[in-house]
């Protein structure tokens, strides 16, 4: 049980790790956030996480 890559396939890791790092660093690995804009909207954002209207991460941008 567990995750193959990190018991039995250490060098698996770093080159999955590599690419995930080359493809953000090109900008296609992209991830979904919804995004909350100032301090003001955080009681919204967390009242959003508990329904599930959240798509991926659900940060507050500040400033």
């Amino acid at each position: 049980m567990g995750v193959a890559v990190e018991t039995e396939l250490p060098q698996a890791r770093d080159i999955g790790l590599d690419h995930l790092a080359a493809q953000r660093a090109d900008g296609t690995l992209r991830t979904n956030e919804t995004v909350y804009d100032g301090l003001e909207q955080a009681p919204a954002a967390f009242l959003g996480v508990l329904p599930g209207a959240d798509t991926g991460k659900m940060p507050v941008r500040l400033g």
